[in-house]
Formats: structure tokens, sequence, C-alpha cells
């Protein structure tokens, strides 16, 4: 039986109400459907969550939108197949094509994609309305006359370019779906649409899906197996684009005897990283990477693909709104004018809805691009390097940083003569803003050597040195010191030269590399010591004290710390007195002139409140704790751990706080106040993992699960030594390990299970015994509840193990 409709569309009202009496008619789209992927690597969180968005009572319009490559199709295939498995929509699914970003005009209207859908419900060209109203209303007709007869139907439009080119094809009524993927947002008035954003492969799926594509091609291959750092280092260099990442598989695949690491080193040269991943069709154009970006580009108007540009004379991996009006003003424009953040606020907008940007996290006013689209954009940067003002425009950006950078380490600094401090309220504010800009500011110093701006990079390192010490990262400080101290060599800054000397020291003695670190005080202390007495010379004095101190020079360290007091007396820099009587305490506190030291640092401590830096107070006062603790004064100690640890949390100095709050712990765990102890040591874990210092995390772990042991907490003090046994598996560290182990049988053993205290006891044995593979081995393969142990036992037998072994290898 066939219902036609006229030319006018009048067959609506008769085909709703027969439709339902109707046997279901054949569906031509199943077969249009084309394949998905046989195995989606690294989405079945996402598959999982579209079906549900596509269940009843969800939105009738999904937008998975998404970076070119980034795999919104295969992802929309496969949700379209599972959906059809799940009877999710037994009355069909439709596919069109709308080929949105395709050049030459190739891109399928809104009308074609409507006649599409029709073909695909069984409708003959015969029948169709001669009007493009009339055919939207025959499939609105269609649509209604399924959902009235019970029977879901899922339309997939892939690649849609436009809101125009989807806004006609929701469905009416709550029973069907649209499911749309484009490279835009398509956020809209006329769309209302769940948009659901699909961001790069994990690094662990990226590498899964080249092996997968490898072993499809030629299952024998041995190549992922082989070389699984190399098939990290290309996913890494693909940026986790399964576009990328299917380019450099097929590469691979064609290609059998290409080892994975020539490909990583091919790919690790960013100058040809594109060339690598956009090969040439049999006609000599570019396919791959550079073409889908290429069609992105095209439709970008002029403002957005100049302010694209620009973005990459940007120092570092994002950026915030502020910094990027700065890259984009046009000439004589008022970089203040409130209507200049704005325009480039809705820019960048603009750019995050084609994909080529993301605001990560979203409201943040932060910028990042993808590392591909980044090459990509500074292709077309050269090009358009002299008219877009591309060198000018690096300068403002970097004088912004600098002048704000100056007002951070103002703020840090306790100075008050600096207006920039004004940006910052206080130290807090400053330490969030060093925290954000950290990446781009290291990297600006790089940037301003490159551009032969030397006295920026020297002054760039000197203000960021001491953030970064504080931050724990050494490496950086010392690369950053590095590069200052080298520029301003080249431009006879001396002054700059030795602060930046005097920087890089302080960062070595804090990262443990005391040698080095004494070369370069010997050679300062020269350098000032056939001079009067200067701030320089003082300064370079207190500094060497710390490391004369922790090498067991302590003649040395006094001798500096006497003539740092005597100069700072001398100019009167009180704040700088206070800070050598902390030295000067803390070296008498090692020689164990306690009486001495105690009031030293309380000497120390008062003045420090009222003309120091509160980090240095804090730390003066941890200090003062433990001279009370070794005079006997435990309550006293105490008090001063408490103040320093609520200073250390004010300053968000995750390393004071760990420290402090450890200490702490520890120290009331000694004066038989366990369940007091409990509180600081949990803070000192968390922030040991907000700084990623693992190993002090692990400690951490042990100390807590001591105190809870003491607390009569024995199921808390399993769950603590279970943390730190796993802690110390990762981080390969065998001597904790195998300390954990024995906490954790002796906590087992208060708790009467005898056979599990033993079976670890045991395994402690085997990693003094030099079986440490085997209880890694174990420990991954086992259960969380660290048992049974039977199978290591034969193992370990099996191995050779057991007296005799233990005989020939020495304890570790």
């Amino acid at each position: 039986m066939s219902i036609k409709a006229d030319r006018g569309g009048n067959s609506q009202f008769v085909a709703g109400n027969l439709y339902q009496y109707l046997p279901a008619p054949p569906v031509a789209a199943l077969k249009a459907l084309p394949d998905a992927p046989e195995v989606l690597v690294g989405r079945d969180q996402l598959v999982e969550e579209l079906l549900g968005i596509l269940e009843p009572g969800g939105p009738r319009a999904v937008v998975v939108a998404g970076l070119a490559g980034v795999g919104k199709s295969a992802l929309a295939l496969t949700v379209a197949q599972r959906a059809m498995e799940r009877g999710l929509f037994d009355g069909g699914v439709l596919f069109v094509n709308l080929r949105g970003y395709d050049s030459g005009g190739a891109a399928v209207s809104a009308g074609q994609a409507v006649d599409t859908l029709l073909g695909e419900l069984g409708v003959q060209d015969v029948d169709l309305p001669g009007t493009a109203q009339g055919r939207l209303a025959l499939l609105r007709s269609e649509l209604a006359a399924r959902a009235e007869a019970g029977r879901r139907v899922l339309i997939v439009a892939d690649d849609a370019g436009e809101v125009a080119q989807v806004r006609d094809l929701v469905p009416p009524g709550e029973a069907h779906r649209l499911l749309v993927t484009s490279r835009e947002r398509l956020v809209s008035s006329e769309l209302q649409a769940r948009v659901l954003a699909l961001d790069e492969l994990t690094q662990g799926a990226a590498a899964e899906l080249v092996a997968d594509a490898l072993r499809r091609a030629w299952p024998e291959d041995p190549r992922p197996g082989r070389e699984p750092q190399a098939l990290a280092a290309i996913a890494g260099h693909c940026g986790r684009l399964p576009l990328a990442l299917i380019v450099a598989a097929a590469t691979l695949a064609g290609d059998p005897g290409l080892a994975l690491a020539d490909l990583a080193r091919q790919l690790a040269d960013t100058r040809s990283r594109l060339d690598a991943l956009s090969p040439a069709d049999r006609g000599g154009l570019s396919t791959g990477v550079r073409a889908a970006f290429d069609h992105l580009y095209a439709r970008l108007s002029a403002d957005q693909a100049r302010l694209l540009r620009l973005l990459t004379a940007s120092p570092g991996p994002d950026i915030h709104t502020e910094f990027a009006t700065m890259l984009g003003l046009a000439p004589g424009e008022d970089p203040d004018a409130e209507f200049a953040v704005r325009a480039t606020r809705a820019l960048l907008a603009a750019l995050a809805r084609t994909g080529f940007l993301a605001e990560q996290p979203v409201g943040s006013n932060r910028w990042r691009m993808h590392d591909l689209i980044r090459l990509y954009a500074t292709e077309q940067a050269d090009r358009h390097a002299e008219s877009d003002g591309r060198e000018e425009a690096a300068h403002r950006v970097l004088s912004l940083y600098g002048a704000v950078l100056y007002g951070a380490h103002g703020r840090l600094e306790a100075r008050t003569d600096i207006d920039e401090v004004e940006h910052f309220p206080d130290e807090g504010s400053a330490l969030r803003w060093l925290d954000m800009e950290r990446a781009n500011l290291i990297a600006a110093v790089a940037l301003c050597a490159e551009l032969g701006m030397a006295d920026d990079a020297a002054h760039f390192a000197a203000f960021l040195m001491g953030y970064l010490s504080r931050r724990r990262l050494f490496d950086a400080a010392i690369h950053v010191g590095r590069i200052g101290e080298a520029q301003a060599d080249r431009t006879g800054d001396r002054e700059a030269q030795h602060l930046l000397l005097h920087e890089i020291a302080l960062a070595l003695t804090q990262a443990g590399r005391f040698d080095e670190a004494a070369e370069l005080f010997e050679r300062l202390v020269a350098f000032h010591g056939a001079q009067e007495p200067t701030m320089g010379s003082a300064l370079v004095l207190l500094n060497s004290s710390s490391l004369w101190t922790l090498t067991g020079r302590l003649d040395k360290a006094e001798s500096a710390l006497e003539k740092a007091l005597t100069a700072f007396r001398t100019f009167g820099d009180h704040r700088r007195e206070a800070e050598a009587l902390g030295g000067l305490g803390t070296l008498l506190l090692s020689q164990q002139r306690v009486a001495e030291s105690i009031v030293v640092l309380e000497k120390a401590a008062d003045r420090l409140e009222e003309h120091g830096t509160p980090l240095v107070t804090a730390k003066v006062l941890s200090t003062l704790g433990n001279a009370l603790l070794a005079a006997g004064r435990p309550d006293d100690a105490i008090a001063q751990y408490w103040r320093s640890l609520t200073m250390f949390r004010e300053l968000d100095d995750w390393y004071g706080v760990a420290y402090a709050a450890s200490r702490l712990g520890v120290r009331l765990q000694e004066v038989g106040r366990p369940d007091e102890a409990v509180q600081p040591l949990r803070q000192a874990i968390e922030a040991c993992r907000a700084g990623g210092e693992r190993g002090g995390e692990a400690r951490g772990y042990l100390e807590l699960g001591s105190v809870l042991t003491d607390t009569a907490d024995h199921t808390g003090a399993v769950q603590a030594f279970v943390q730190a046994m796993t802690l110390y598996q990762d981080l390969g560290d065998l001597a904790g390990l195998k300390t954990a182990m024995r906490a954790l049988s002796a906590t087992y053993g208060r708790l009467g299970d005898t056979a599990r205290a033993a079976e670890l006891l045991f395994c402690a044995e085997l990693l003094q015994s030099g079986g440490g593979e085997l209880v890694i081995r174990a420990v991954e393969e086992g259960n969380q509840r660290v048992g049974p142990w039977q199978r290591l036992r034969a193992r370990f037998r099996r191995s050779g193990g057991g007296a005799q072994r233990r005989r020939r290898t020495p304890p570790s």
C-alpha cells in the first residue's frame, strides 16, 4: 500500500492517521549507515554517556563537537550501531553526510539533506512535493507517524559546518533524536541542542590506537611490544589526535621494517612534523592533518585568522584573555580599554567554536591551542609576520608579562616601593598568578633571549627564580637562571650577572647539588672580598651560610653569618638582620648549643614578624620548635609548630605545610598525644600530593599508620600502610616497600591475623635477600588486601630462592 503526497504536501494528515495500521516498512537507511570502526579505542565511557543522552527523556538534538580529526564521526557511527543493537531506535537510523567543510562548494544544503532522509525512509522521487517546504513537511509527517506508532528514529547528520544545515533536521515531538557531528559547537538560538565536546585521546589510548592498527595490518608485528617507549613518543608527537595517529600508523604499516624509534625521531622535529602527518594524494594534494586544518582555517574571518596567527607569538602553552588582547591590538588602540578585552574575548570564543582553541577550564579566560594546531598556525604566522606586526606583538605581550611579574616578585619580597604590587593584594594572590603563568613565564625567558631582548631575559630570570625555588622547581630555576646569566654576561651587566649567579647557587644548594653551589659561592665571595661591604656581598654571605651549615663546615658558616649581621646592621636593614639571626640560631642548634639557639631564634622570630616576610618567619618558627623540643619543652615546641603550620597554610606553600605538619604530627605522637597527631599528618599527606612529592606522601602514610596504631585504629592503620606500600611500589623504592610491609605485618599481628602477618614478613625478608622483582610482580598481580602470597612462595622456590640464595646475596 502506498500513500502519496500531492504537490502541496496535503498527505500529512492521512499518513499520520493511517501509519499505525500499516506493517513496518523496510528502512533503507539501515543499509546506508556507514560501518562503524571495529574497535573504538579510548572512547568507551563517551559511547555510554552518549547512549544515555539518546535515551527517552533526553534532548532532541545532540552535537558532538571537536577538533578536525579528533574522531567525531567514528564516535557517532559507533553510538548509532550500538543504539540499533540495543533496540533504542526500532524505527530506524537515518544518515546524511553534510560535508560542511568540503572545499569547492560541495557542502550539502539543508534541502538536499531533507531529500536524502526522505529517500532513506523509502519515499520515491515521484512522490516528493515540488517545494522545499513541502518536502520538509513530508519528512516531519513521516517522523510523526513513526512516533505515533511507537517506533523511534535516530538521524545522524555528520560533518555539519553551520547551524543552517541541521536546523530543520531536528525531529518533531519527543520520540526521535538528531545526532550531529561538527568541528564547531553550533550554539545558536535557532538550534537548541546538547553539546558534547570531544577531546584528544589519553596517552595510553593514543598509543593503543597505533598498536591496534598495526596488529590489524600484520598480527605478528613485533614493533609495539618491542618499542613501547617509541610508541608512546609517537602518540605524544601526534598530539593524541586520532587522525594524526591513523596517518602515523599507516606510515608504519606501509613500511614493516621501519622502526618505531625512527618515526618517533622524525616526528620529534617540529619543522617537518606536519609534513610527515600530511601525505600527498596521487594528485599531489595534501591530505591528513594539514588538509583538515586548511579547510577550517579558510572559514575564519580576517580578524579571527590574524588573532590565531598572533597567538603563536605568545611564549607559552596557553594565554589569558588580557594578554591575548595585548597581542591583537591595532595601531593606536588603548590596551586598557574594556571594549578591546571584550572584543578579544569574542574572537577567542569564535576560534574555540571552530576547534582551533579551547578554554581550559571553561570560564577561566585561559585559552590553549593543540600542539599540531600551533605548528599549523605558526606556518601561517610566518607567512604574514610583517603584515600582522608579529614581532611588535611579541614585544608588547612580553612587556606586559614582565611588568606583572615584577609586581608579583615585589609582593613576595615584601617590597612596598613597586607600583605593580597593587595588582596583588596579598602574597597568596601573587603566588596563584605565578602558578597559573609558570609555563609561560619560563618560556618567556628563552623567547626574550631569542628575540635579542637580553636585558629582559636577565630581568625575567631574576624575578622568577625565587618563586621557582619556593615551589621546589629547582631544575627550572637553574635553567632560567643560566639563560638570564648568559644574557647579562653578553651585555656586560655585571650586577645582574652576579645576582643571577647568586640565585643559581641558592637553587643548587636547595637541590642538594652542594659541590656546584660551593663553587659558585666561592666565586661570588672572591668577587666581593676585595671591596667594601655591600648589600650584595652581605646577601652572598647570608645565603652561603646555609650551604656551609648543611655540609658541616660550621666554622665557615658562623664566620659568614657574623659578617653578614654586621653589614645588615650597618645598612639598617632590619629584615635581613632578622633573617641572619634566624640562620645563626639554626647554626647554634646544629652545634648543640640549644639554650643559645632558643634566645637567638626567639629574637629573630619577633623581628621577622615585624619586618620580615611570612615565609621566612614560618621557617624560623619551625626551627624554634626544634630547639624547644631539644630543650625538653615539648608543649612550647608544639605551639611553635602550630604557628608555623598555620603560616605555611596561609601562604599556600605545600612544601612548608608538608614539613611543618609532618614534624608536628611526629612530635605529638612522641609526647603521647597520638589522637591530636592524626589531623596534621593527613595535612602533610595532602600537601605532598598537591606538590607531586610521592616519596613524601609515602612517608606520610607510614607516619599516619604508626599514629593510628597508637590510637588502636588498626583498620585505618592497615589502609595507611597499604597506601604506603602502593606508593613505594610505584616509585620502585624497595627499602620503603620493605619498611611498609613490616609495619603492616606487625599491625596484622596485633589484629590476630598471624597467617597474613607471617606472609608479609616473608615478603619483607625476600626483599632483604634481593628478591624485589618477585615481590613487586606479586603485589601487582595480587589484590589490594595484600595477600594471600602462596603463589609468590611457589614462584620464589621455583626460581632457586630460599636460604641458600639469601646467603649468597648481601642484604639490601
